[in-house]
């Protein structure tokens, strides 16, 4: 269990709620002993999708409170999410949108977009795996590499930001409210800012402006889904700054590492969020009782 997870665990432990880690690919697990689980750090899903879909029906069958929700899991877990994000308004990195068994040549998209450079990634996958940057002179190299990709995945070739070097910002959100932040600078001789890759984690206090954009993406994602923000349970709002604007990298839904330490009473915001979850719940839970009709024998 992470530093985060350990922290979570002993707040909600002492507001009287049962809390324990476990696994999501332990078969033993008896699921609708729960009243809750919430996903945290299951990074490696994505080697195992499959199996990771089928255990969402299961928690969906046992009639378990899932934080975040199962709907949102499926539409987060695929990096097209992106291009629904961006046909609602929300300002990404351009994007060229590669479907699985697509054949295109990678010189090519750049030349038509008119990048130099650019960031190849798969449409599946957490902490930076699979990512790799290529540039206008060595496309074709790297065009056996892209085909052994497609061949197994959809893809998106992202004209590469400069602006990265300076850090990638990560606004965490509770219920749709902003806790906190920090910025993930990669390396030197890296362009990932992910800590498997040497990147660090700084302090970052984002303006009001930011802010306000990275909560406009939670409102459009909340409308690709049909909910509200506040029925987001956590998030974490990836992404760099060019000029006064934010875009956005990633959305992180599933099982971001939320930096509970650099946010003041970040801790007890999230549990907040957990319980006011599973209020919700209750509360649906007993409209939908009192709407069954009821007859005498």
């Amino acid at each position: 269990m992470t530093e985060d997870g350990q922290a979570l665990q002993t707040e909600l432990r002492n507001r009287g709620l049962s809390a324990e880690s476990v696994l999501w690919t332990d078969s033993t697990v008896e699921w609708d002993s729960f009243d809750a689980v919430l996903v945290r750090s299951c990074w490696e899903y994505h080697t195992q999708l499959d199996a990771f879909q089928n255990w969402l029906d299961r928690i969906e069958n046992a009639d378990v409170v899932l934080l975040n929700s199962a709907d949102t899991i499926r539409w987060n877990h695929h990096k097209f999410y992106l291009r629904d994000l961006e046909q609602s308004g929300v300002s990404i990195l351009p994007t060229t949108w590669i479907e699985r068994t697509t054949e295109i040549d990678l010189r090519t998209v750049l030349e038509y977009n008119g990048w130099q450079e650019a960031v190849v990634k798969p449409a599946v996958g957490t902490s930076s795996a699979g990512i790799w940057r290529t540039s206008h002179d060595e496309a074709q190299n790297h065009q056996q590499r892209l085909e052994d990709l497609v061949s197994n995945s959809d893809v998106l070739v992202q004209q590469f930001a400069p602006e990265i070097d300076d850090g990638e910002r990560s606004l965490v959100f509770f219920e749709g409210s902003f806790s906190h932040a920090t910025k993930q600078v990669p390396s030197s001789d890296d362009f990932r800012a992910h800590p498997n890759y040497g990147g660090i984690s700084e302090p970052y206090k984002p303006s009001h402006k930011i802010v306000e954009q990275a909560e406009a993406v939670l409102e459009a994602a909340g409308k690709e889904l049909g909910i509200s923000p506040f029925n987001f349970t956590y998030a974490r709002v990836d992404g760099i700054e060019r000029g006064s604007e934010f875009l956005l990298m990633e959305l992180e839904l599933i099982e971001p590492y939320l930096s509970l330490d650099a946010g003041e009473d970040a801790v007890a915001a999230f549990a907040d969020a957990i319980e006011a979850g599973l209020a919700r719940h209750a509360a649906a839970l007993a409209q939908d009782d009192r709407s069954i009709p009821r007859t005498d024998d």
